[in-house]
């Protein structure tokens, strides 16, 4: 593949997960949720999906996990 197509294909990811975040904050209108709610629920929701990922985790592990992932999202974002 060419770093052309690494780059479109990484331009459709982007786009994908706006998408979702957009359609997350419908979601919260359409529930009438306030920001903090929606926070929570966003939490709750990315939880759920460390869980699938890791089965055999702790809770203690999971959120450990998700600190980690956050972290390094953002550092790669710099």
């Amino acid at each position: 593949m060419s770093t052309g197509t690494f780059v479109l294909d990484d331009i459709k990811r982007k786009l994908k997960v706006e998408q979702a975040v957009r359609g997350f904050f419908h979601v919260m209108d359409s529930e009438e949720l306030t920001l903090e709610e929606g926070l929570v629920a966003w939490n709750m929701f990315g939880f759920s999906i460390f869980q699938d990922l890791y089965p055999e985790a702790t809770h203690p592990e999971i959120q450990q996990k998700m600190i980690e992932f956050s972290s390094n999202l953002f550092n790669s974002a710099k």
